[in-house]
């Protein structure tokens, strides 16, 4: 498997199911949602946006994604909606090792940048540092249609603090929108 294809795997509607702890307070949440995960352009107007915040140009991108969810807590009835551009950057001389950049759309957060590199086995290891946070991360499909992804936050001065597991069941394939013009150029 290779990149490309991995974030292909990964469009679609999924109905999602996660579970965390965090270690500190003793806390722990049981989630699920919906995830819809949709190609995109590379002259869409919101990549060209975080693409130019972040000092990349969008033709360096592969596979670029929206991402839209809408959580509800099992036990507490919480709800709430969020929506992000996954965009990875390769490596010219290794596609399967870059830089990935999250840009929240809804949310006043400066975009993540982080590192990815697909292994051998096809598991996607991510790590993501931020100014007070890193997070590592490793999502893989046992199945085209089952993707499973664990991770482990800490602040970035101590030991892990929050760990969760999330299991993703393909609800509708990616084949259900409409032809992209920028991933069908790295097919």
């Amino acid at each position: 498997m290779n990149i490309s294809k991995f974030f292909r795997l990964s469009l679609g509607v999924w109905r999602s199911q996660r579970t965390g702890h965090n270690h500190e307070l003793s806390h722990v949440e049981d989630l699920q949602s919906t995830v819809t995960a949709r190609p995109l352009n590379l002259d869409d107007p919101q990549l060209l946006k975080c693409c130019r915040d972040c000092g990349i140009d969008s033709y360096e991108t592969s596979t670029p994604y929206r991402v839209d969810e809408d959580y509800e807590a099992r036990f507490t009835h919480w709800e709430e909606s969020h929506s992000y551009l996954v965009i990875p950057v390769p490596n010219p001389d290794n596609a399967n090792q870059g830089t990935l950049l999250y840009c929240y759309l809804d949310l006043d957060l400066q975009p993540s940048r982080g590192t990815y590199e697909l292994g051998r086995d096809g598991t996607l290891m991510l790590k993501i540092t931020d100014e007070n946070t890193v997070r590592d991360d490793r999502i893989w499909f046992p199945s085209a249609n089952l993707r499973l992804h664990v991770s482990t936050i800490r602040p970035s001065d101590r030991s892990v603090t929050t760990t969760t597991f999330t299991s993703n069941v393909r609800t509708s394939p990616a084949s259900t929108f409409p032809e992209n013009k920028a991933i069908a150029l790295q097919r």
